[in-house]
């Protein structure tokens, strides 16, 4: 008997602690967040209507919804922390047939609390364009440009920038 005790203590012993830290997550994420600023390499953007507009619903079950003024559908996703310092989204990612279809992002958590949420990714601007990162970005139009000038675009796009997203939760 003395045995079955000590092999079950053993057993409680070995199991990982729980993470009550991960446990706080869907918890303080959860909520409707509006979007407050946009900071592009430090500086701060000014925000079009489309994206003073734009709202983000994350519901504790891992999903998440994308609303803008702009955007006449409304885009959603997938979400998971991890890490504890990850937000991995599943974002819309333009196809170039007429069709959005989901990609996963992984932004880095700088600030996490009950009332604010602030995210970084960086990324090179032709992949933001084909990515929604929470406002549709207006997609290069190639038709009637030069070699030079279309050379002069590909470099712009291969351009590396770090984008800071700040969102308030709303009640």
């Amino acid at each position: 008997m003395n045995k079955l005790i000590f092999l079950f203590l053993m057993f409680i012993l070995a199991l990982p602690p729980g993470c009550e830290k991960d446990a706080g997550y869907p918890d303080l994420i959860s909520g409707f967040w509006a979007q407050e600023a946009i900071l592009e390499d430090g500086t701060a953007v000014e925000m079009s209507t489309c994206e003073q507009s734009t709202r983000l619903l994350i519901e504790q079950n891992g999903v998440y919804r994308l609303y803008s003024s702009c955007d006449v559908l409304e885009r959603s996703g997938t979400w998971i922390i991890t890490n504890e310092t990850m937000l991995d989204l599943s974002m819309d990612r333009w196809n170039g047939s007429n069709k959005y279809e989901p990609y996963p992002v992984r932004f880095t958590i700088i600030k996490l609390s009950a009332t604010e949420l602030e995210i970084r990714i960086r990324t090179f601007i032709g992949d933001r364009k084909k990515i929604v990162l929470f406002t549709p970005v207006a997609q290069d139009n190639l038709a009637g440009m030069t070699p030079g000038e279309l050379l002069e675009l590909d470099r712009y796009n291969k351009t590396l920038r770090t984008y800071i997203y700040r969102f308030v939760k709303h009640e």
